[in-house]
């Protein structure tokens, strides 16, 4: 039986016959044949997040990457490495996007193909590029609550969009979208990044997504596979499991992805690490020692048996985040590398954290020891039909107009065109679940001072809510209690303070920020931190409760779900009028908010807010 080193000399004979073959029938020459490093070194992507050139300790560093620094270009050429994700500490203008994706391309390993350069744009909650270059838009859920009036044209345009800024500062992937089905209203971390809880409907919007914004020249990735959209647990915290029977998963969970694969082709499948026992109920001997179910991630069965036999996928398998909780708990970074390239992933992301020297010279001992252990294995096949893949799809991004055009050359859509599509959105997907049209249009031109009383989640939605409301109206005192600081025994929420009030708006933001949300698992620690420093979600709501329930029986009151729309079912009997934004974010520099001035419109103005709930709010 040949030995490893053997088997390598004779595969890489095989394609110079191929090589020469084709070079002989006229045809495009590929390029020259790869060293086992150079296999290993594509099917890694690294974060550039973070990066400390002293002594500073990796968990504490906190320097934004916006120059490329030596170490890590070394690093990156060194190994060969097939791409790099970034996050919004990496980006802060067109310019330096531009010369920071510039700097990242010069290294590639092979100079007519190019590196991956991947980012979270999903719109909405997860959106990395400053706003003043490309706005949030109000999300996935917001753009299925257009779905009945407007069909695909909210995803298409939006697609185009951010695919059309992404293109033009030189990112090539967008790990979006999300089409997971929003099953269970508990959710802590996909909720309005679900497009809704039908699969039809996700399918359609997800796959004009695709549509569109591949047709800028950026490669998008379906995820999270097989569907994160019935969890409780949030991956980058535990591992979720998902005990959906046969029947329901195939219809509920992989329906959205069957559909886009077929239709749509898009570029990347990104995993979920999420056991589903009735795919694949195998376990691995986890760090602690204890038998864990194979999550997706990690399942041969889920990735290549399903995914691509099943399903037909031909594109690249890349893995959620490796350093999320869903893995890291449980596998050591080389255990969950070799465990998803057997799997069938073609990609591993984010599997080693670097943030100073002595992460490089770990991370360079630990692609040293994979090699290893890569080339004792014996089986090179996987991992050539594996490069196959990444190199086909990084020659589509050669073949690409937009992605062949130089970055000076690329023109930088008019800001105000997409605000305008922004403000669009938002105005189109306010839904209200209860009360009157116009139910505080009595206010809008009185002349006589009115006091209003916004009981909202921080100090920011206070800003927000504010800004908002004294743009549209002339005369009106307005009071801000923010309830993640707020006790309850607090003066300005007693019975006889909330008499006084001739309004009062309260708003719910559920769940609280998850780590997607923030940016990854670097913020974890500073999730936790936050999470001691304000209210739980309870106390938030029981002051809510308690203004509602105080509130003078001569006032108009009016509930707010600013994200999850579940919990106005909670105060439809309580108040005038409920509402659902699925969005709420406020710009922290000048307090605007297109989510928060499209509810005003509706609630000042005889207009019929136009959104219906893509999920089933009881």
């Amino acid at each position: 039986m040949p030995s490893a080193r053997k088997y390598v000399v004779f595969v890489c004979c095989l394609l110079q016959i191929l090589f020469m073959s084709a070079q002989v029938k006229g045809e495009e020459a590929p390029l020259r044949l790869p060293t086992l490093a150079q296999l290993l070194g594509q099917k890694i992507m690294i974060d550039i997040r973070y990066f400390c050139a002293d002594e500073t300790p990796s968990l504490t560093c906190r320097e934004p990457v916006t120059a490329l620094p030596n170490e890590l270009a070394s690093l990156i050429k060194k190994h060969q490495l097939g791409g790099v994700i970034l996050f919004s500490e990496n980006v802060q203008s067109v310019t330096q996007i531009q010369q920071l994706t510039s700097d990242i391309q010069k290294l590639r390993p092979h100079s007519r193909l190019p590196m991956f350069i991947a980012i979270d744009q999903e719109g909405g909650r997860v959106a990395r590029l400053p706003t003043a270059f490309s706005p949030a838009y109000s999300g996935n859920m917001a753009i299925g609550a257009t779905y009945d009036a407007h069909g695909t044209a909210y995803a298409a345009k939006v697609g185009e969009y951010i695919g059309r800024d992404l293109a033009s500062v030189g990112i090539n992937v967008n790990f979006a979208p999300s089409i997971d089905v929003n099953a269970n209203p508990s959710n802590p971390v996909i909720n309005v990044r679900s497009f809704g809880e039908s699969a039809e409907m996700v399918s359609e919007l997800g796959g004009a997504l695709v549509q569109h914004m591949q047709s800028q020249g950026v490669l998008t990735a379906l995820k999270h596979f097989p569907g994160h959209g019935d969890t409780v647990v949030d991956s980058h915290t535990g591992l979720p499991q998902v005990n959906h029977d046969l029947p329901t998963i195939m219809k509920q969970d992989i329906a959205p992805f069957k559909h886009i694969i077929k239709e749509h082709e898009p570029a990347f499948v990104m995993t979920a690490h999420i056991q589903y026992p009735q795919l694949d109920n195998s376990t691995l001997l986890a760090k602690n020692g204890t038998e864990q179910v194979r999550p997706a991630t990690l399942s041969p069965v889920i990735l290549t048996d399903l995914l691509r036999g099943t399903l037909g996928f031909k594109g690249i398998v890349i893995t959620d985040a490796l350093d999320m909780a869903g893995i890291a708990q449980y596998f050591s970074p080389q255990e969950a590398i070799i465990e998803t390239f057997n799997a069938g992933a073609d990609i591993a992301l984010m599997p080693y954290t670097i943030r100073n020297l002595e992460d490089i010279q770990a991370f360079s001992s630990l692609m040293d020891e994979l090699e290893r252990q890569l080339e004792k294995s014996g089986d090179f096949t996987a991992l050539f039909a594996s490069y196959t893949r990444i190199m086909n799809t990084k020659q589509k991004l050669v073949s690409s107009p937009r992605q062949l055009s130089t970055l000076s050359s690329r023109k930088v859509m008019s800001i105000d065109q997409k605000r305008q599509l922004s403000r669009d959105l938002a105005l189109a997907s306010v839904t209200q679940t209860s009360g009157p049209v116009g139910v505080l249009a009595e206010y809008r031109a009185s002349a006589t001072k009115s006091s209003w009383l916004l009981v909202m989640p921080d100090a920011l939605r206070c800003k927000g809510m504010m800004t908002a409301l004294n743009k549209a109206l002339s005369s009106a005192q307005l009071t801000c209690v923010n309830t993640t600081l707020t006790a309850i025994d607090d003066r300005r929420i007693e019975p006889q303070h909330l008499r006084q009030y001739d309004v009062v708006i309260a708003a719910d933001l559920s769940p609280q920020v998850s780590a997607i949300e923030m940016g990854g698992m670097d913020d974890v620690a500073a999730l936790r931190q936050q999470r001691m420093r304000r209210n739980s979600l309870e106390t938030q709501k029981r002051i809510i409760t308690h203004v509602i329930q105080h509130a003078s029986t001569s006032s108009k009151t009016v509930f707010v779900a600013l994200r999850n729309p579940y919990p106005v079912a909670h105060y439809v009997k309580n108040t005038d009028a409920t509402f659902a934004l699925y969005d709420y974010r406020v710009e922290p520099k000048d307090f605007n908010s297109d989510s928060f001035e499209a509810l005003v419109t509706y609630l000042l103005y005889d207009t019929s807010a136009p959104g219906r709930l893509p999920v089933t709010v009881q």
